[in-house]
């Protein structure tokens, strides 16, 4: 679908409805010496001093009249234990069924929000293997919450995407 870009002005041809945080932002705030010394990380789970234990998700916003969704891939953080369960199920078939749902905080600042958007607390439900957890947010009244809840047009999603981009280039 072709749309026009708010920002430049010019033509595009597609536009992505995904954007991730590659790490937690306590994670990219470390110097690499400090990563190297405190912190283990994967591609979907995090440890910061044996303290702070993260894991990767999406969170997803509904765009109305779509079947499209516009996703936040983004990091939560976890209590141990809730972290360990997830780990020792990480590739149980059906572990959707029968484990979870996990309270925890988002921990990525989205700079498209004007409210901060660190440490929102939200619900971690798994999905089947090979597929990230899903993040629910848990404040009704968070700008976040609101848009997950309400889902948004196709046109703010477009807007949206389009600042993004120009702001990540």
């Amino acid at each position: 679908m072709s749309w026009v870009c708010e920002t430049c002005g010019q033509s595009h041809a597609d536009l992505p409805f995904s954007f991730a945080a590659d790490y937690p932002d306590n994670y990219a705030n470390m110097s690499l010496d400090q990563r190297d010394l405190r912190a283990v990380i994967g591609s979907d789970q995090c440890i910061i001093d044996q303290a702070q234990f993260y894991i990767r998700g999406c969170l997803e916003i509904p765009i109305l009249n779509t079947d499209q969704v516009f996703l936040w891939g983004l990091w939560a953080l976890l209590w141990e234990a809730d972290f360990d369960e997830i780990d020792n199920n990480w590739d149980k078939e059906g572990r959707e069924s029968h484990v979870g749902p996990f309270k925890g905080r988002l921990a990525n600042q989205l700079s498209a929000y004007d409210e901060s958007t660190f440490m929102v607390p939200v619900t971690v439900t798994l999905r089947p293997v090979a597929t990230r957890p899903l993040f629910f947010v848990d404040d009704p009244d968070h700008p976040l919450g609101i848009a997950q809840r309400n889902g948004m047009t196709i046109e703010q999603a477009q807007e949206l995407a389009s600042e993004l981009l120009h702001f990540l280039t």
